[in-house]
């Protein structure tokens, strides 16, 4: 019994304190709770503002990653696209050649070096025996006559272009006929002869023709730039051929077969 009444008088005295408490709670004046919101306010802002900066500190540096993985992607996407430009333009080339000169292609070979002699015209590319070169194979391009190959290794060759003054072309006019023959003359020109009952004017178009039995006949070779005077003893016309493949700025070249 006297237990009973120790809880009872336990929970009356708890009772008795949570009323106390209660009713005297301290409540914070209106002006002291005025004057700290303010502050409160501030602390959450800069809070707010900090929390900002970091994500879009965060979401920089993301977006910086993701640009610079895409620049990566797009420079490989790039040189692949390059390496698809310049293999496009080597079958543009050759299918143009194959229609317009005979025999048609057996390769096209890119310039690898360039002879450094002003006296000589001479060009290395990148296909050699290997690839199914052999000599005097004639090297063209779309415009016109290059040369022909004069010297072979196992993966490079040698072509000697039309305007070093070893070579010689057998010549002719377009639409007058007549044979003559184109040598060399050094550092971009060739300088062919006709015999005098030619009549040839400035501006025709010289092409390849039969003599010599070294290249298909009909190839474009260049454009007579000047007839020279005709002395007295002399039994041939010469006149100044502008060749119509610019070998100085050559990058590819496409090798024919060669004549039987």
């Amino acid at each position: 019994m006297n237990a009973w009444r120790r809880l009872a008088l336990v929970y009356l005295g708890l009772l008795f304190l949570s009323m106390v408490s209660t009713r005297f709670q301290v409540v914070p004046p209106l002006a002291l709770s005025s004057g700290v919101l303010p502050v409160t306010r501030v602390f959450d802002g800069a809070a707010d503002h900090v929390r900002g900066a970091y994500e879009t500190l965060v979401n920089d540096r993301d977006a910086r990653h993701r640009l610079e993985v895409l620049r990566d992607q797009n420079e490989v996407l790039r040189g692949r696209n390059d390496v698809l430009e310049r293999e496009n333009a080597r079958l543009r080339e050759a299918a143009q050649i194959r229609a317009t000169q005979f025999p048609g292609p057996v390769s096209v070979a890119s310039v690898v070096m360039v002879d450094p002699s002003p006296l000589l015209s001479r060009l290395t590319v990148d296909k050699g025996a290997r690839d199914g070169v052999r000599r005097f194979m004639p090297a063209s391009v779309p415009s016109g006559l290059v040369g022909q190959v004069t010297g072979v290794a196992a993966n490079t060759a040698v072509v000697t272009t039309i305007l070093d003054p070893e070579s010689r072309v057998g010549v002719t006019l377009r639409g007058k006929g007549g044979r003559g023959l184109a040598v060399g003359a050094p550092p971009d020109r060739l300088r062919a002869t006709f015999p005098l009952t030619v009549d040839v004017k400035v501006g025709d178009t010289v092409l390849t023709s039969s003599l010599g039995g070294v290249y298909p006949v009909g190839i474009k070779v260049g454009t007579v730039e000047r007839v020279e005077q005709v002395g007295p003893n002399d039994v041939n016309r010469t006149v100044i051929v502008k060749p119509s493949a610019d070998v100085s700025t050559l990058e590819e070249v496409a090798l024919l077969e060669a004549l039987p």
